[in-house]
């Protein structure tokens, strides 16, 4: 599957934060969205996942597909299928009180069967290597757990692409080793990362660089 963005821009209170920005990632790739602060890069990931909604004072155009196939098209089910995507601060998206609990919600929320459920709790928590933290309470968790858990309640919904924004950057060297190996055999598999980073372990994983800059400026490079 390839992932399409076309002539994306990005503007905030009237200031530009990315003008037509275009590019394609594919299946089994990994592509790396890196530059300064203010750039849009977390913003852009929030387009790629069909969440970045217009305001007051943003203002958001341009086009996303994915199989060839534009995002707004698409149920939340299929969507959820297509994109999945992983903050920085696994707090912003950890809900629930049980590990378990946490990892069945996305799953139960599109009324899967029951055994279909179980089946993706368990492939997801041993890709990211969490089954033994399943029985635990997630406000015990420590920051690398807490985002090990957060990936592999994105990957029960089996997305073709996930976009990770900036994953790494707060926890631990042994669980950063442990993230980078999930995105390594994601890929591997057949998926695709969109993943954001500065940092340059993470990026010597990449194929792909795209290296935003302030206002319209880009530039995607392959390494």
């Amino acid at each position: 599957m390839r992932l399409t963005a076309k002539n994306l821009s990005l503007s905030f209170g009237g200031q530009v934060i990315f003008k037509n920005l275009s590019f394609s990632a594919e299946s089994g790739e990994i592509l790396a969205i890196k530059g300064p602060n203010g750039s849009g890069k977390s913003s852009l990931c929030l387009c790629l996942a069909g969440l970045m909604e217009e305001g007051d004072e943003m203002a958001v155009s341009g086009e996303v597909y994915y199989g060839g196939k534009a995002l707004p098209e698409m149920g939340i089910a299929e969507r959820c299928a297509c994109v999945g995507i992983v903050f920085q601060n696994p707090d912003m998206q950890l809900f629930s009180p049980l590990v378990t609990e946490e990892l069945a919600f996305a799953p139960e929320n599109l009324a899967l069967p029951r055994d279909e459920i179980k089946a993706r709790i368990e492939e997801a928590a041993g890709i990211c290597g969490i089954k033994h933290l399943l029985g635990a309470k997630t406000n015990r968790l420590s920051g690398g757990e807490k985002q090990l858990v957060a990936i592999a309640s994105t990957l029960t919904m089996k997305p073709k692409f996930l976009i990770a924004d900036e994953i790494t950057s707060r926890i631990d060297t042994d669980k950063k080793d442990i993230v980078r190996n999930i995105l390594i055999n994601f890929a591997k598999e057949g998926g695709g990362v969109i993943m954001v980073s500065h940092n340059p372990k993470d990026l010597e994983i990449a194929h792909r660089v795209i290296e935003l800059k302030r206002g319209k400026d880009y530039e995607d490079r392959s390494k």
